[in-house]
């Protein structure tokens, strides 16, 4: 495994990592969701259980004082007895009542205790303001001292007339745990509630982490397949490429080895500056096969930003006499238009050749005996303009964009990676290349590159 692959794998482990976190985050935010609306829901449920023993305090209370005996009897009178049997009843049913008293004008003349204070402390010790209620009922909070414990009361005071125009008030204490007890059932059913929550919430997001772990681990381990896979692939292109590359030279070398042999073996009768340029056109074949295996580094690193400044004029010549015994042997004249110099280009010089020479290939093999094939080189604004123009069958519309992708080949034989590797080329350079309508057929391909002072 190479370092690129162990750092895309180590980023799939942090990416997984950071995943699960963000999965325990949002877990933790919905654990906080549910425990703040538990408390909430406790708030509610303590407040409307304060609600009901207060409704329940001022209906004791206002029974109470309804009652005849209540309203009219003296500290002395037997109906007290009775009184006091209701009043153990209503204890019976509401177990928070802790006293009920009856006072006129100003004096205790019945109380009844639900459990004894301390004598030591039997008085009554406010712990807050009263709150006054709609009309004489008022409520206030009271501490008592019962043996070493403190109770805390809440007390209800209806003050009222008496049938003989006295002053009279009743005080019914209830315990503030009848609060806990009116609230015991709903806070029970809410702390379910929230256990069952929390517990479905974890287990459900402990799922998701589970899940997204063993995904993020399966598309790691397909990734490396992919890569894998790729790699294949990209050996196969590049093995294929430096065949398709290497052909063209070779071809051109075997004819120029040819022709030297045959100058050589005429002896003194052989033309001497002929073996002198087939044997440098045979030097320069070698130099150029020598570059091949940079130009495909070239296609599997990014674009460096480094470029050559070429002379366009000469780089194109020097393309047309490489293959310009190929064209000889084929029957195929070469005419060429193109200016002394004053074009430059900033490019990677070795993929320029390579993508004139595909195209120069490509239109040779295309063309018959006797047919010719036109290069051009003009400046046409800020770009400057190749047209290599052949007498073949053409490119139909509908393939003028494909034949430029990979492996897409219509000559049989063919590997389907020369214009693929021209197009690469050129577009690394900042140009573009295409097939242009010729009104006499053929095909015509245009390479557009920019010029040198034109590029940043």
């Amino acid at each position: 495994m190479n370092l690129q692959d162990s750092g895309r794998i180590s980023y799939h482990i942090s990416l997984t990592l950071i995943t699960a976190l963000l999965v325990c985050i949002i877990a933790m935010l919905a654990g906080t969701s549910l425990w703040i609306l538990r408390s909430m829901h406790s708030q509610l449920a303590h407040a409307t259980a304060t609600r009901t023993v207060i409704d329940h305090g001022r209906i004791i209370t206002a029974k109470i004082a309804d009652q005849p005996v209540v309203r009219s009897a003296s500290a002395d009178d037997p109906g007290w007895r009775q009184f006091s049997r209701t009043v153990s009843a209503l204890h019976a049913v509401e177990k928070g009542i802790q006293y009920v008293s009856v006072i006129t004008n100003g004096v205790i003349v019945w109380q009844e205790q639900m459990t004894a204070l301390d004598s030591s402390d039997a008085s009554l010790r406010p712990d807050a303001q009263a709150t006054n209620l709609a009309g004489q009922l008022s409520i206030s909070r009271r501490i008592l001292k019962i043996g070493e414990d403190t109770v805390p009361v809440v007390v209800f005071r209806n003050a009222f007339q008496g049938d003989d125009g006295t002053p009279r008030v009743v005080e019914v204490a209830l315990r503030k745990d009848a609060v806990s007890r009116e609230e015991q059932a709903a806070a029970s059913a809410i702390t379910s509630m929230f256990k069952l929550s929390l517990t479905t919430t974890v287990i459900s997001f402990g799922i998701c982490i589970f899940l997204v772990a063993w995904m993020m681990q399966r598309e790691i381990r397909r990734e490396k397949q992919r890569r894998e896979h790729e790699h294949l692939v990209f050996s196969g292109v590049l093995a294929n490429g430096i065949a398709h590359d290497f052909r063209n030279p070779m071809s051109s070398l075997r004819l120029d080895i040819q022709m030297l042999e045959k100058e050589i073996s005429r002896g003194h009768d052989g033309n001497h500056e002929r073996i002198s340029q087939l044997a440098q056109r045979i030097v320069n074949t070698m130099n150029r096969m020598d570059k091949v295996f940079q130009e495909f580094l070239y296609l599997s690193k990014p674009v460096s930003g480094t470029f050559d400044r070429i002379q366009l004029p000469a780089c194109v010549t020097d393309c047309i006499e490489m293959l310009a015994a190929g064209y000889e042997q084929a029957g195929i004249r070469l005419e060429k238009d193109i200016p002394a110099d004053g074009i430059e280009i900033m490019a990677d010089q070795t993929s320029i050749r390579r993508a004139i020479v595909n195209i120069l290939t490509n239109a040779m093999q295309f063309s018959k005996n006797g047919d010719t094939v036109a290069v051009r080189l003009t400046r046409s604004g800020n770009s400057a303009l190749i047209d290599i123009t052949d007498q073949g069958p053409g490119i139909p519309k509908s393939e003028q964009k494909k034949i430029f992708e990979m492996f897409v080949s219509s000559r049989p034989g063919g590997t389907g990676l020369g214009l693929f590797l021209a197009r690469t080329a050129v577009e690394r350079a900042g140009g573009s290349i295409r097939v242009i309508d010729t009104p006499a057929g053929g095909a015509c391909f245009r390479i557009s590159l920019p010029l040198a002072g034109d590029r940043a």
